[in-house]
């Protein structure tokens, strides 16, 4: 079969929930900057240390359903196959989070145990209703996604967070509240967002429970599961241990570092959503070809976007902090930039796990995950109470780097990948940034024009390629607004 371009579907959905992920990033941008700049450091790193309980609680209790759900639902033959498996995975769901509000029960007194001050007891009553809401709404987005209804994912998101920056505004403005507040107002816009997400699914919804479906959905989910728990302790085990060892202090300040590059994985999600079901299609429709040129072209552009992004803050981390969130967070932008690295590095290495998945291969991104994790931990063990938070920022980047080796030996047995696609960024990242070390670029105009020796070394290494802007063009929809269309095109004939 001859390899044909992406269909036009994927590009413009991608685009289309990146534009929703673009305006949800500065909401939380927005809802950050009101409240670091209104609370002390202190109950910033305490509200921080709640949502990160949360989000191990979605994240242990999720029986691997947010994935496994969606590849299911978008390879279903009819219906009534659809309706039995929303049904099974809403009441597995439920069962599940029961469970783990028992064990936030039964584990607060341990919580406040190891983080001390950073997480009062009168803190915990809150997690359980946060949890249910995140837990509900990643699932029936789950579900959309599988749908491939990609706006309604972007308008469940855009409902929730815009509400959530309007109920930051009255807390901080008008009711003077605190921490509480703000947890309640986090957990409100949640359960709207929830609730619009419920009522997008195009699908029959009768709770009846469905035995095979629930083997099926557990064999395929349980090793995601695991890859999900160790994800985790990969991604947020660095802040824990700030928790534990620096305070509410150090975990304010080391959030500040990591928000932008957590932010820009919101712009990097849409993509995911996309790639995921289209890539599970089309390999099991034995468009092989298709398949890899979509695997090796989606690693070239991710690969080159994140770094152009990490380019950028080696330039600028200090002004970024300085103007977003204030003077006393300066001591952040080190370990900002450390993990603007670690973004790129994990973001190829997803686009890597994502397509072991999509492919039928769920259990070796778990086998690889257990490399990272036991890196990051024991990375945060050595190098924070030496390092601080620059400590923390090294441990989380050695430890994802780690994935590399073995996640492109498991995907070679499947896909016809080639390394050229996130050596040559890597490459042109290295040079340039020794070239940036050597100058020191000091002047707005000199950084400036270093960002443009970046991007004409890109052009020039085939990392972007006339095709690409085609294809952008083409797949964005734009072909109807003449003065776009006809840029685009100039520039892809330059």
């Amino acid at each position: 079969m001859i390899s044909s371009p992406p269909h036009p579907r994927f590009i413009s959905s991608t685009i289309l929930l990146g534009s929703f992920s673009i305006f949800n990033m500065l909401l939380g941008f927005g809802g950050i900057v009101i409240v670091t700049r209104h609370f002390t450091t202190e109950i910033f790193g305490a509200y921080t240390l709640i949502l990160v309980v949360v989000s191990f609680l979605c994240q242990i209790s999720a029986l691997g359903l947010d994935m496994s759900i969606s590849k299911f639902i978008a390879t279903a033959k009819d219906d009534s196959s659809k309706e039995r498996l929303l049904s099974t995975a809403v009441i597995m769901r439920i069962g599940s989070i029961l469970l783990a509000c028992l064990f936030c029960w039964f584990g607060g007194r341990f919580l406040i145990l190891l983080f001390g001050k950073s997480l009062a007891p009168d803190f915990l009553a809150y997690i359980p209703l946060l949890f249910v809401m995140e837990s509900l709404r990643t699932l029936f987005k789950s579900l959309l996604q599988g749908s491939l209804l990609f706006v309604r994912i972007g308008f469940t998101d855009l409902f929730g967070n815009s509400l959530n920056f309007i109920l930051l505004f009255v807390v901080v403005y008008v009711l003077k509240g605190g921490i509480t507040w703000l947890i309640l107002a986090k957990t409100f816009s949640s359960f709207i967002a929830c609730t619009f997400a419920f009522l997008s699914i195009p699908i029959k919804k009768r709770l009846f429970f469905h035995w095979n479906f629930f083997k099926e959905l557990i064999k395929f989910g349980f090793p995601l599961q695991i890859n999900d728990i160790l994800s985790f302790i990969n991604s947020r085990i660095d802040t824990l241990v700030v928790a534990a060892l620096l305070g509410p202090s150090g975990i304010a300040l080391y959030e500040i570092a990591r928000k932008i590059p957590d932010s820009l994985r919101l712009l990097y999600d849409p993509f995911r959503q996309v790639y995921y079901p289209f890539l599970a299609k089309w390999y099991a429709l034995d468009d092989k070809r298709q398949a890899d040129r979509l695997v090796n072209d989606s690693t070239r552009f991710v690969a080159f976007f994140t770094l152009f992004g990490t380019a950028i803050t080696v330039l600028f981390s200090e002004d970024i902090i300085r103007l977003l969130f204030s003077e006393k967070y300066l001591p952040s932008a080190p370990a900002f930039i450390l993990l603007m690295i670690n973004l790129s590095i994990a973001l190829v290495s997803n686009v890597m796990g994502t397509t072991l998945v999509a492919v039928g291969d769920p259990q070796k991104p778990m086998i690889i995950n257990i490399f990272n994790a036991i890196a990051s931990w024991l990375g945060s063990i050595l190098f924070i109470p030496a390092f601080g938070i620059i400590g923390a920022a090294i441990a989380n980047t050695s430890g994802t780097a780690l994935t590399y080796p073995p996640t492109i030996y498991f995907l070679r047995k499947k896909i016809d990948f080639k390394n050229a696609m996130y050596l040559k960024p890597a490459f042109l990242f290295c040079t340039w940034n020794l070239l940036v070390f050597l100058i020191k670029p000091d002047s707005f105009l000199l950084k400036i024009g270093f960002l443009g020796i970046f991007l004409v070394a890109s052009v020039f290494l085939s990392i972007v390629t006339k095709a690409d802007i085609v294809l952008l063009v083409e797949g964005s929809g734009i072909t109807s607004w003449k003065p776009l269309h006809k840029l685009g095109m100039w520039i892809s004939k330059l």
